[in-house]
């Protein structure tokens, strides 16, 4: 099967063409610079911009060996992450979860929560779906306090 590009802003919807197969690694990686984010590698893979999803967006995010992100809640989207290779943590609440190759972290939409990739050699690669939003915009998002982790 042959990957292209949406076109979501077709005057017709019938000349809108879906990328139906994405690929992370030839999707450019999203600009996040001059926020929380900039220092890691996401693309978006599936979204209402993309292929005009209307109900799920999907994503890759590298974590550098030890790098990690801004705690947050969705008020509007479930959020489900695959952990594809590495190893780190996930925050949900007040509670942390060692996670690696396999996992899958369930987060309710409200609930605050953070990831980050061991500190050594290896990136953590997670792939993550927003149920319920099609768009981190829709999915809200809204930045709470750190609670520090006692290891």
């Amino acid at each position: 099967m042959v990957e292209k590009r949406a076109d979501v802003h077709a005057d017709d919807p019938a000349d809108v063409v879906v990328d139906v197969i994405v690929r992370a690694d030839t999707t450019p990686p999203d600009d996040w610079s001059g926020t929380p984010f900039g220092h890691l590698d996401i693309r978006s893979l599936v979204s209402e911009a993309r292929q005009g999803s209307e109900k799920i967006m999907v994503g890759q995010t590298v974590y550098p060996p030890g790098g990690t992100h801004e705690h947050h809640l969705h008020p509007d989207a479930e959020e489900v992450v695959i952990v594809m290779s590495g190893r780190g943590w996930h925050r949900v609440g007040s509670d942390y979860y060692d996670i690696g190759p396999g996992d899958i972290v369930f987060i309710p939409a409200n609930a605050e929560h953070s990831a980050g990739c061991d500190e050594g050699d290896e990136p953590m690669v997670i792939l993550w779906i927003l149920g319920g939003a099609p768009s981190l915009e829709k999915a809200g998002y809204a930045a709470v306090p750190e609670i520090p982790r006692d290891r």
